[in-house]
């Protein structure tokens, strides 16, 4: 979680004062006030809307009260607040234009359940946009088709071990799993990288089990 240390920090670095942050973060000046005071316990959804907002403008946090501007193409979402900013990152990505999205060797019933109540509004937003073009690829007797912008197919369960990706336009994301509810999410912008990957995805594509059919082609 970000410290009330961090956003006073960061304001400085965008030369801000706390009404601009409230505005942009759809929130009261009082509220920033208090908790960059540390007069509350801010709720979770509060530190989410002020993280985003930063994070747009190229602020990154770091660890021990630590922050900077952004001096590369390369994002760190970590646990549940940085889970919520990845998908904040995916929806504004794709939002204006569509586009490609492809996960590899990801279930996505379990990966969008780490965003616990947030998914229903991430989902809801996601149908909304048009020309998006969706693909999942899970293994072979993973369950649940969480979104309905998606099609699904299973990888054979020989390719379990390869290394989970997810692309989003001109982004390359990993995921990194530690414990069952914790994630840490690397995202690289770079048009190469990412084409290279969903060549690399379409190949597994056209080979993948449809899910209550046979394997096949389009």
């Amino acid at each position: 979680m970000i410290t009330g240390r961090q956003i006073r920090a960061a304001r400085a670095l965008l030369d801000w004062d706390a009404s601009v942050l409230a505005e942009k973060a759809g929130l009261t000046r009082a509220t920033v006030g208090r908790v960059e005071a540390a007069l509350v316990q801010p709720q979770e959804s509060t530190l989410i809307s002020i993280a985003h907002v930063f994070d747009a403008h190229g602020i990154e946090f770091l660890d021990d009260d630590g922050v900077r501007m952004r001096k590369n193409q390369v994002r760190v979402f970590s646990g549940k607040v940085g889970y919520r900013q990845f998908l904040e990152h995916v929806y504004d990505t794709m939002k204006v234009s569509g586009g490609k999205i492809r996960q590899f060797n990801i279930n996505d019933d379990l990966f969008l359940s780490y965003a616990d109540d947030y998914v229903e509004v991430y989902l809801s937003n996601m149908e909304k946009i048009q020309n998006l073009d969706a693909r999942v690829l899970g293994v072979e007797g993973d369950g649940g088709f969480p979104a309905s912008y998606c099609t699904y197919r299973w990888l054979d369960k020989a390719n379990r071990i390869l290394i989970p990706y997810y692309v989003y336009n001109d982004y390359l994301a990993m995921p990194l799993y530690s414990g069952d509810r914790d994630v840490e999410i690397i995202s690289i912008y770079s048009k190469l990288l990412s084409a290279r990957y969903v060549e690399q995805f379409d190949v597994f594509w056209d080979n993948a089990l449809i899910p209550g059919n046979k394997r096949g082609k389009k």
